[in-house]
């Protein structure tokens, strides 16, 4: 009689894969570099979302005064039933004014 439901320590990894399915992941991801290089469009490109969609690009002139400035950006996203709290920790502009010629 295989067909029993078994409780106890021979269910447990089932039992927690789906209480942690259920509840959910909260994942952060932090993306550092110049600007235009492409993190928006990877972060879109991995996640199937738009997450910077209200975001301007700034011209040259415009982003070597500005100093980084750490922004945190906060999704829920549903697969397949399950839940996820992404977190993009995101550095706009890091290295834009690094001089890189030596």
């Amino acid at each position: 009689d295989q067909d029993k439901e078994y409780v106890g320590f021979a269910t447990l990894p089932n039992q927690v894969h789906r209480k942690s399915v259920k509840k959910g992941f909260a994942f952060t991801l932090m993306v550092a570099g110049e600007s235009g290089l492409g993190k928006s469009t990877l972060i879109n490109s991995l996640f199937l979302t738009d997450l910077y969609k209200n975001r301007t690009q700034l011209n040259a002139e415009e982003r070597i005064p500005k100093t980084v400035e750490i922004t945190k950006h906060s999704i829920s996203i549903e697969e397949k039933g399950v839940k996820v709290k992404l977190t993009i920790v995101d550095t706009p502009g890091f290295g834009d004014a690094v001089n890189n010629t030596e």
